[in-house]
């Protein structure tokens, strides 16, 4: 969890839990209008504390894109005709294989790019790494043969960003743009293909 979106839920919280009892002394006073007021700020940080923790929970398996990161590195291995082994090696993570069939590897990856002045609390663009499948180069391959697709992290959660943001509304002045990007590269005569990110998207490098 970001450490300052951390202070803010706590300092939000904090907020209303001293306007909350400044509501009470406001009633027992007779200053209805006080306590009016307090009720609404008390609303207000308890809304925006709420904010807070669906940003921090929703952010959970996205990593902050700095410049151009290195997502992963997919060792291939040749099994046949059109058909390969990709080992996933990502930093930080346990290492994955999968069986592709195909030509080609296809990457994709859900994009959260943040309003600027979200910036400033430390959120940056940030990236997961979603599917791994395989790709024909030609279109009645891809069409007629065998397709392989895998996921990196399972089903999107309700509580993920992407998926919020794709539903609701609420998000929409913090959340500049939520994408996908993708990237895929042919595995004849490769050994090993770098997945980086950049402000752009995905790109893959073979070796």
């Amino acid at each position: 969890m970001n450490s300052i979106i951390s202070i803010l839920i706590a300092v939000f919280f904090l907020l209303a839990l001293v306007f909350g009892v400044l509501i009470y002394r406001s009633w027992r006073l007779r200053r209805f209008m006080g306590a009016f007021t307090y009720l609404l700020l008390t609303l207000v940080m308890m809304l925006s504390g709420l904010l807070a923790i669906v940003i921090s929970v929703g952010s959970i398996g996205y990593k902050a894109l700095t410049r151009e990161d290195l997502a992963a590195t997919v060792f291939i291995t040749p099994l046949g005709s059109q058909q390969f082994t990709a080992k996933v090696v990502r930093p930080g993570r346990r290492d994955t294989a999968f069986t592709i069939a195909g030509d080609e590897l296809y990457v994709d990856a859900r994009i959260l790019k943040w309003k600027p002045f979200v910036n400033v609390l430390g959120l940056r663009t940030g990236y997961c790494l979603d599917r791994v499948a395989g790709r024909y180069t030609d279109i009645g391959d891809e069409r007629t043969k065998l397709r392989t697709l895998y996921s990196f992290g399972g089903t999107i959660q309700p509580w993920d960003l992407f998926f919020l943001r794709t539903r609701y509304s609420f998000l929409s002045p913090i959340l500049d743009a939520y994408y996908g990007s993708a990237a895929f590269v042919p595995v004849r005569d490769v050994k090993s293909v770098k997945i980086l990110v950049t402000a752009s998207g995905l790109i893959a490098r073979s070796q």
